[in-house]
C-alpha cells in the first residue's frame, strides 16, 4: 500500500501540469504586438493548431508561375537585345499563343518569297496568307 501513495502523487502531477499547459486548437486573444492571452482582452482571435497552415493551391500555383518567369527573363550569354526582347514579350503568352507565334515567325518568310512568283495565282494566295499571318500575329501581340 505504501508503493501506492508515491504513485499517485506522481500521476497527480503530471495531470496538474497537463491541465496548466495550452491545448492543441485552443483559442488565444492577441493583446498587443507579442502579447498574448487566453483570457479575452480583444476581439483578435489567434487559433493555436500544431498543424502547419495550409497554403492556397492558387498561391502556390502563382509562386511557381513567377519564379519560372523569373528564370525565363534572365538575358542568356550570347544573346542580342532583339532576341532577349523577343523572348520577354513571349515569355507572357500562353503556350499554345507562344507556339504559334514560333509556326507565323516560320511561315511569313515562306509567303514573302512566294509573293514574287510569276503565277499570279499563287502570289494572290501568298498575298492572302501572308495579311492573315499578320493579323493573327498582332492579336497574339507576338
Amino acid at each position: 500500500m505504501r508503493y501506492l501513495k508515491p504513485c499517485f502523487f506522481v500521476w497527480g502531477a503530471v495531470a496538474c501540469t497537463a491541465a496548466s499547459l495550452p491545448a492543441a486548437g485552443q483559442e488565444v486573444y492577441k493583446c498587443g504586438y507579442g502579447k498574448y492571452s487566453q483570457q479575452p482582452c480583444s476581439g483578435r482571435v489567434v487559433k493555436t493548431f500544431d498543424a502547419p497552415v495550409p497554403v492556397k493551391k492558387m498561391d502556390a500555383q502563382r509562386r511557381e508561375q513567377q519564379q519560372l518567369l523569373a528564370q525565363v527573363l534572365r538575358r542568356e550569354p550570347g544573346e542580342s537585345d532583339a532576341e532577349y526582347q523577343l523572348r520577354r514579350r513571349r515569355a507572357r503568352l500562353l503556350p499554345e499563343d507562344s507556339a504559334e507565334c514560333s509556326r507565323l515567325d516560320k511561315r511569313m518568310p515562306v509567303e514573302e518569297s512566294r509573293l514574287d512568283s510569276f503565277d499570279k495565282d499563287e502570289a494572290h494566295d501568298a498575298d492572302v496568307a501572308l495579311q492573315s499571318g499578320r493579323k493573327r500575329f498582332r492579336e497574339l501581340h507576338c
